[in-house]
C-alpha cells in the first residue's frame, strides 16, 4: 500500500516538475509587450471551452459527471469574460494564482516528508522539511513584493518562483522514490 502511494507521488512530482519548469521559462523569456495579447488569447480560449462544454452538456445523457463538467465550462467563461474585459487580469490572477501554489506544494511536501520520507528510513529526509519551508516562504514573499515595481519584474520573480518549485519538486524525488533491494 505504501509503495503504490510512492508510485503515484513519484509519477505526480514528475510531471508538476515538468510543467513548472516550462511555465518558469516561458515566464523568464515572456517580453512585456506580449502580455495584452496573452490576456484576450486566454480569454478567447476559455469562451471557447465555455461554449462546448455547454454544447457537450446538451447532448449527454445528463449524468452528475456532465453537470460537473458544465458548472467548470460556465466559470471558465466568466473567467474569459474577466480576461477579455479587463487589462491586468492575467498578471493580477498570476500572481495570486503563483503565491498560492507555492505555499500549498510547500505544505504538501512538509506533510509528505513526515509521512513518507521519514518513515521509509532513508537519511537526509529532513531536507525536504527545509526546502519546502523556503517554497512557503517564496509563495508569502510574493504576497509582500517591497522590490519589484514593474510588470517585468514581477514576471521575472513569479517565473523564478516557478523554477524554485519546479528544483524542489524534482528533489523530492530523491526521498520518494522507492528503493528497490538487490536480490541475492
Amino acid at each position: 500500500m505504501i509503495f503504490e502511494s510512492l508510485d503515484r507521488m513519484k509519477r505526480s512530482a514528475i510531471m508538476t516538475t515538468i510543467v513548472l519548469m516550462v511555465a518558469g521559462n516561458v515566464l523568464m523569456v515572456l517580453p512585456n509587450s506580449i502580455l495584452p495579447l496573452l490576456n484576450h488569447l486566454i480569454g478567447f480560449l476559455l469562451l471557447v471551452y465555455a461554449a462546448l462544454s455547454v454544447f457537450h452538456f446538451m447532448s449527454s445523457k445528463k449524468a452528475l459527471i456532465h453537470y460537473i463538467n458544465l458548472t467548470i465550462g460556465l466559470f471558465g467563461g466568466l473567467v474569459g469574460i474577466v480576461f477579455l474585459s479587463l487589462e491586468e487580469a492575467f498578471m493580477n490572477i498570476m500572481i495570486a494564482l503563483v503565491c498560492i501554489l507555492p505555499i500549498l506544494l510547500g505544505l504538501f511536501g512538509i506533510y509528505h516528508a513526515f509521512a513518507f520520507a521519514r518513515r521509509s528510513g532513508r537519511r537526509g529526509w529532513w531536507i525536504l522539511v527545509v526546502l519546502s519551508s523556503a517554497l512557503v516562504a517564496f509563495g508569502g514573499f510574493i504576497f509582500y513584493n517591497p522590490w519589484v515595481g514593474s510588470t517585468v519584474g514581477t514576471i521575472r520573480l513569479i517565473g523564478g518562483t516557478l523554477m524554485y518549485t519546479a528544483m524542489v519538486s524534482a528533489l523530492s524525488l530523491i526521498w520518494l522514490w522507492p528503493i528497490q533491494k538487490e536480490r541475492g
